[in-house]
């Protein structure tokens, strides 16, 4: 956006940008993607260890609501402290960005009731999260339309900050949950899972021994009789056992 020769009449009231080249600009996006890369591989792990998901995830979007209300106030500022103020602010922003994203989704993770709804839960928040990407430039633009129109460059962003501030409001009441459901389903596999003990006492091998010899004998007179299937395992069980243990040694 071109610089405006309009006075400002503050504190809320006056347009104007940077006029900066197009290359200008796409140096620095380029340079936002460095920063978030940095910031979510490096930054992001040793914070959230420090401090916990939940406590960063309100760090950052407390900040927000302050940081959409400073931006458009940066065309006020003398020119020899424009592209500090820019560089300060492109961090702010992608850091924040760096450290919501990640820490919404491992607490959305963490609330699944189950991990049969996980996947549903992370289709239908990546749907809402491109859903979003898709509509709120179109409404930022319609703002930023109506606030050229009167005078009021910052009028998209101060919507956003509202925006923000009421998510600030709702992070507060967030409560952070555990695994806790994910255990016990592991735990209900592991039991189901878990074989038969193969160690029998006297009284034991004894019956399993008697069962055996009562089905074979029903083998031979060609007889059928109901057996019990744990029986049955256990016989053939002895039966292994005796045979490894008859074999000579070599």
């Amino acid at each position: 956006m071109p610089e405006s020769d309009t006075p400002p009449s503050l504190p809320f009231m006056f347009v104007g940008g940077f006029a900066l080249p197009t290359k200008f600009i796409g140096g620095i996006l380029a340079a936002q993607g460095l920063i978030q890369m940095v910031a979510t591989m490096v930054l992001f792990p040793i914070v959230s260890r420090r401090l916990g998901i939940l406590a960063t995830y309100r760090m950052v979007v407390l900040s927000y609501p302050l940081l959409y209300l400073v931006v458009p106030y940066i065309t006020l500022v003398p020119t020899t402290l424009r592209m500090p103020a820019v560089c300060l602010v492109i961090v702010w922003k992608v850091t924040a960005q760096a450290f919501a994203f990640p820490s919404t989704m491992i607490m959305l993770a963490n609330s699944a009731p189950s991990t049969k709804v996980l996947g549903t839960l992370n289709g239908v928040a990546s749907s809402a999260a491109s859903g979003c990407r898709a509509f709120g430039p179109t409404v930022s633009g319609v703002l930023q339309s109506a606030g050229l129109s009167i005078g009021m460059l910052g009028l998209p962003w101060w919507m956003n900050a509202l925006v923000a501030g009421l998510g600030s409001v709702l992070c507060l009441y967030m409560v952070e949950e555990k695994r806790r459901t994910f255990d016990k389903e592991k735990e209900g596999q592991d039991e189901e899972s878990r074989p038969l003990p193969s160690a029998l006492d006297a009284t034991e091998m004894d019956t399993a021994l008697a069962a055996a010899e009562s089905l074979n004998a029903s083998s031979d007179s060609h007889v059928s009789t109901p057996g019990s299937p744990l029986l049955t395992r256990m016989s053939l069980d002895i039966r292994r056992n005796a045979r490894r243990d008859s074999k000579p040694l070599i």
